[in-house]
């Protein structure tokens, strides 16, 4: 088990490191897909896979971070 991961996710949401090697990742696959020939489909279908693949991992990361922020919000509800 890992200990905190809402500070671990947070620390790495706001790392400037961390963010520049997604945002080049990202670019990266973009520019793939718009760069690639038209009969490349397999191509930019595997570019988009991998872009596709990075925000979910984000997503995964952000959604980890603003645990404590959900429960607090449920708890208010019921």
């Amino acid at each position: 088990m890992i200990d905190n991961p809402v500070g671990r996710a947070t620390t790495l949401l706001k790392d400037d490191f961390f963010q520049d090697v997604v945002k080049k990742q990202r670019q990266m696959y973009i520019d793939t897909v718009l760069n690639s020939h038209e009969d490349a489909i397999d191509i930019r279908e595997r570019a988009l896979q991998k872009l596709r693949g990075i925000d979910e991992f984000i997503a995964s990361l952000e959604s980890i971070a603003a645990t404590n922020e959900i429960k607090g919000k449920r708890f208010k509800i019921f």
